[in-house]
């Protein structure tokens, strides 16, 4: 049989609930690196993406394909990737919200992705050209599956970010009072609506293990395979960044309420031990999108805080310690996966590792209670010879596993043996 690195390119549309470049968040990191892998492997991507209120995105317009959505190249990426972006307005509005809590079974989170505009975008993309699959990313772009599934012959692919129900049942059960009801309420639907997709798909392509073992339990009877996110090996600098001094970090999307809640434990439950045993040690945090009673509190409470920032890996080079201190979350953990890419030290929970085939212990630590994660944190800062021993297994780790030029090759493979 050819190597499928033989086969003629594919047409591939990609459908995205935001504009993946620049990619800012794990979400749109994972978008973007399936969609320039593909594109360096021989294939036309064509991304239709939402370019959501929350997640704005301006990218220079080369061509408008109509009123309602703009085209774009991304030719300082790959001349075969193409993005068609289209206005979606996301926000949260509370009268909606709480006709949808009292008179709908959807959730919210759904309702707020749903755009005629869009729609109709994607109606007139597949009336015009041919794609031989249609990569769905997030669940909300199930949305449109009865779009797609009109269009005989359309092999759709589930590209599966995360279980999206855990996150919320999970972010419930560690938010108290009304807020927690009303997400446990809305992590029930979201469970319901996940449910329903379950099949009505060619393949699906799950990021890590557990959700692919969540998504069997489900009563998955697809194909599948397991797409981790890939990193772009040639992009980093591979070696070791121990740190200098007794510096830790933090950096992630701000207004995420998992990501709050774990800051907020963090530096209520495990900071002041790190403090009392190492009276010097700085925290560092870092994100988009705070809000500003949010930061305020961070800094009340200890933390260097600062805000959005231009690089990212400027930011942690310097930081001795990265902490994950996560206790909701889904997919697969892709801040852990830069930081090991980037050679750090990393203390993370259960949570916070999960999705990364790594050895608690040898490329990172691992705990979840207070006096554990304050203990590996001590234990790092006080080590730079185990930091760096540390960086050197975190590189390797990501050396062998985690090419994304390596995982799109597998992918293909799969792609060209389905039905």
């Amino acid at each position: 049989m050819a190597d499928v690195s033989d086969l003629p390119g594919m047409r591939i549309l990609q459908l995205t609930n935001k504009v993946p470049y620049p990619p800012r968040d794990g979400g749109a990191i994972a978008s973007l690196s399936l969609a320039t892998g593909l594109a360096r492997a021989g294939h036309e991507v064509v991304v239709l993406a939402m370019n959501t209120t929350k997640h704005k995105a301006s990218v220079e317009t080369h061509n408008h394909a109509s009123r309602n959505y703009e085209t774009h190249d991304y030719a300082s990426l790959h001349p075969s990737l193409k993005l068609i972006s289209v206005p979606v307005d996301t926000r949260i509005r509370w009268f909606p919200a709480l006709m949808n809590l009292l008179f709908s079974r959807l959730p919210y989170n759904a309702v707020r992705f749903r755009s005629r505009e869009y729609a109709a975008a994607l109606r007139r993309l597949l009336e015009k050209e041919k794609f031989d699959f249609v990569l769905l990313e997030n669940l909300y772009t199930f949305l449109y599956l009865d779009i797609l599934e009109s269009f005989q012959g359309t092999r759709i692919i589930m590209r599966s970010h995360n279980i999206e129900h855990e996150i919320w049942l999970r972010t419930a059960k560690a938010t108290p009072g009304l807020k927690g009801m009303y997400l446990k309420i809305l992590g029930s639907r979201i469970r319901r609506f996940e449910l329903k997709q379950i099949n009505r798909y060619s393949a699906v392509v799950p990021i890590s293990e557990h959700d692919g073992a969540q998504l069997t339990a489900f009563g998955n009877h697809k194909p599948m395979f397991i797409l981790p996110t890939g990193i772009e090996l040639s992009s980093k600098e591979l070696k070791p960044q121990p740190g200098i001094g007794s510096l830790v970090g933090h950096l992630g999307a701000l207004d995420w309420l998992p990501n709050q809640n774990g800051i907020r434990w963090f530096l209520q439950e495990v900071w002041p031990i790190v403090k009392k045993s190492i009276p010097k040690a700085e925290f560092h945090l870092a994100g988009r999108n705070s809000p500003k009673d949010f930061a305020a509190e961070m800094q009340a409470m200890g933390a260097f805080f600062h805000g959005e920032i231009e690089d990212a890996q400027s930011f942690t080079a310097g930081l001795s310690v990265m902490v994950i201190p996560l206790f909701s979350g889904s997919g697969m953990r892709i801040k852990m996966l830069d930081y090991l890419s980037e050679g750090k030290a990393v203390v993370s929970t259960t949570i916070g590792a999960e999705g990364v085939c790594l050895t608690p212990g040898t490329e990172s630590l691992v705990a979840d209670r207070p006096v554990d994660f304050a203990a590996a944190v001590i234990t790092l800062l006080r080590s730079p010879g185990l930091r760096k021993e540390m960086g050197e297994k975190a590189i390797e780790l990501v050396r062998n596993n985690y090419s994304n030029d390596l995982l799109i090759k597998r992918f293909v493979d799969f792609l060209t043996r389905l039905p």
